[in-house]
């Protein structure tokens, strides 16, 4: 019988570490390029994450749940019941994990790879294309602070949003809905259909968006600094 040399658990990692919990892995990874690392998290009732670390970022909550962690080094204890859609602001950690509740828990937690950027003279007159400026009624600002600015967007049936303008980040639908968008300059119209909970990374772009569904849009955007 072959025998297998057993490695350190600080050689495989937190991924490893949560992979090895019962049933199945908790955590993965669903996109990653040179600015962002996106993490979903799947955990169901009862179940205890592993000691892992995490990078500064901002998550998203797609479902409501109740869990308790435990921080390193020090072992302060937080508990705490977050609702489907929140987002909230995250710094570097590391922790141990453990659903609480009754319901899974689901997060999106988008981890930034670069620093923040150096502060420099203020540029003066605000972008008049900003799509919290143009579209008022439709946008709004969650918060934001010297790495990312989050953007929550909520656009009824039929509601179009004029030429507005986005920095580089991530999209993640809150709702599936249907959408008609046109980039500037000279763009066509074209469709698509976002999904409740795929996160998409999102060139910087101008363009006009128009909700062409039976439903509610509703997406969070995280744009980077």
């Amino acid at each position: 019988m072959l025998k297998f040399a057993k490695l350190p658990l600080a050689l495989l990692g937190s991924a490893w570490l949560c992979a090895a919990q019962p049933k199945t892995p908790t955590q993965k990874t669903v996109f990653e390029n040179e600015f962002v690392r996106v993490v979903e998290l799947r955990v169901p009732p009862g179940v205890s994450e592993a000691r892992h670390s995490h990078a500064r970022g901002v998550t998203v909550s797609l479902s409501a749940y109740d869990n308790e962690m435990t921080a390193f080094p020090g072992g302060a204890v937080t508990r705490r019941h977050t609702n489907f859609g929140e987002v909230r602001w995250a710094e570097p950690v590391t922790h141990e994990a453990r659903n609480t509740g009754t319901t899974e828990q689901r997060v999106l937690r988008v981890e930034l790879k670069r620093d923040a950027p150096v502060s420099g003279a203020a540029t003066g007159k605000p972008d008049p294309l900003d799509s919290l400026i143009v579209c008022k009624d439709t946008q709004k600002l969650i918060f934001e602070n010297q790495f990312a600015r989050v953007i929550e967007e909520r656009v009824p049936p039929g509601v179009a949003q004029p030429k507005h303008r986005h920095r580089q980040g991530v999209l993640i639908p809150l709702v599936n809905s249907d959408v008609e968008s046109v980039d500037d300059p000279g763009g066509q119209p074209v469709r698509r259909q976002l999904k409740f909970g795929e996160a998409g990374w999102r060139e910087p772009v101008v363009h006009a968006v128009k909700n062409v569904g039976a439903t509610e849009l509703l997406n969070i955007r995280i744009e980077l600094k």
